[in-house]
Order: structure tokens, then sequence, then C-alpha cells
């Protein structure tokens, strides 16, 4: 059956008049009558009748619209269950919650973020849920090998030990309380235990406060109780939306200039192709450096 002619078929039973049916279909009332005539010809059944200088249903035209009504409503509607799955694929990016948090704001002034979903998973974890098909995308900069994954390296970001100047300007490194990431890397093959990418088998620190979110941690630096090893990015971003009393400034550390910075990789399933989503995270983290 030609879907057209049904749907005008049921325009003239909803309306009864061939006048106002071919107005809401805007077809002229012959091509209109046509196209019923040709439908009834295609199955073989009269379903509409005279009544009078008009035109009705037939008992046949009623059973007919009775058990096409449904049909017609779904076939009308499989564009937009299409568009609508299409438009709500979600998105999955996972990362820990350094670029979660401040990195998301950045990154949608060149993505759309409508159906994204965040997850914020350490190192080990990361790698295991993209490698399962449960992320389609990391940002990380403690990569962990697993299997099923590969990483890319798209970027650097500078690294340094912040915190309230006036506090701590004069201070022996080795006195500095520092606030660390209280969720260790999992599995990473380096040194590195925090996620903070301290190198702790170079330079002993000490470690006054453990705190599981990035914001404790901020927020023991603005009271000048504590220092911590961030990216340089985060302390920009932080330092706009706070009074300049609480802003952070960069402290000495023993870790050389040259060594103050950490690969960004993007992780992705082994095997998967190159998307404009890969494209775009990348010249954003690109930007950060």
């Amino acid at each position: 059956m030609d879907i057209d002619r049904v749907r005008y078929f049921h325009v003239f039973a909803d309306t009864g008049s061939l006048v106002r049916a071919s107005e809401v279909l805007h077809i002229s009332q012959p091509a209109l009558s046509k196209a019923l005539r040709l439908l009834e010809s295609e199955i073989g059944i009269k379903l509409v009748e005279t009544d009078g200088r008009g035109l009705k249903l037939s008992e046949a035209g009623r059973t007919f619209r009775s058990e096409t009504s449904a049909l017609l409503d779904s076939w009308l509607k499989i564009p937009e269950k299409i568009k609508s799955s299409e438009k709500w694929t979600p998105t999955k990016i996972g990362s820990f919650e350094v670029f979660t948090t401040y990195f998301l704001g950045h990154l949608s002034d060149s993505l759309n973020l409508e159906g994204l979903e965040v997850h914020e998973l350490g190192p080990g974890k990361l790698e295991e849920a993209i490698a399962h098909g449960q992320v389609d995308l990391g940002i990380t900069y403690v990569p962990v090998p697993k299997v099923g994954v590969e990483f890319l390296e798209v970027s650097k970001i500078s690294m340094g030990v912040f915190g309230i100047s006036k506090k701590f300007s004069s201070i022996d490194f080795s006195d500095l309380p520092f606030v660390i990431p209280l969720l260790p890397s999992e599995g990473t093959p380096s040194k590195v235990i925090g996620l903070d990418g301290w190198p702790d088998h170079r330079f002993e620190r000490k470690v006054k406060f453990r705190v599981t979110v990035m914001g404790s941690a901020l927020e023991l630096c603005r009271k000048g109780i504590s220092v911590a090893y961030l990216p340089r990015f985060i302390v920009e971003l932080y330092n706009k939306s706070v009074q300049a009393e609480f802003r952070l400034s960069e402290l000495k550390s023993p870790i050389p200039m040259k060594e103050r910075s950490q690969s960004v990789f993007i992780i992705y399933k082994k095997g998967s192709t190159e998307t404009t989503l890969h494209r775009q995270v990348a010249k954003c983290l690109r930007s950060l450096s």
C-alpha cells in the first residue's frame, strides 16, 4: 500500500469532508479523490460511498480505518524515533577530577555537550572502563597500560607547587604541609604514586592532608593551611574566581623547571577509529599547554 494514500484516507475519515481534507493536506480535491480511488483499487476494497452530494466511509472503510490507525501512527513516528535516538546517544568521557571539574567548561566552547556522560574514574579503573566499552574516551596524565586500550599523547601541561605566598614563601620546602589526593593510582608502572603526579621516588615531601575531592584541597590552600602540587591551568582558572587575598602563587620546588610538566594522553579502545570527538578533545587539551 502507498503510505501517502493511507494517510490521505485517514485525514478524510477524520474530517468527514473532501473539502476540509484537501485543505488540511494542501492538495486539490480532484487529487484527493484520485488518491482514494487508487487506494481502493490497490487493496480491492470499497472504502467510501456517496452520501448525497458528498462522500462517507463505507462499513469496510470504517474497519480499514480502525485496523490501520495504529500502523499508520507507528510508521509516521519512525523518522522522529531515529532522530531522537541519534540525538540522545550519550558521549561518554572519563577522567579524574582535575579534568572533569575544570576542563569541561573549556571543552564546552568547542563541543556540544548535550547528551554528555562524564565518568570520574581513577587511573587503572579508567583504562579498564574504556577496554570494556563503558567509556568512549579517556583523559589522563597517569597512564596505566591495559590490554585493549591505546594512548595518544596530545599535550603537556605545566605543574607546580602552589599556596598562599604570604604564608609559605619564606618556609623551607621540607616544612611545607602538602595536601594530596586520597585515591592512589592503580597499576601504574612508574613510581608516581598519587593522582597529582608528584615523583615520590625522587623528592620527599611532608604530607599533612589527604582528600578525595580537589575542591577540598583548594579550600585548604585558600585558607593558608596547606600547599598542593597542581596543574598551572587549574590555578589560573581558580585565581580568576577568588579575591586577590586568596589567590595562589607558585612556590619553590625541588623539581627542575624543565621537569615540571605532565604529558596528557587521550585513551581510546584499541582498534577504534578516530572521531570528531577525539579531534575536538585533543585540540582543547593542546590549548591548555
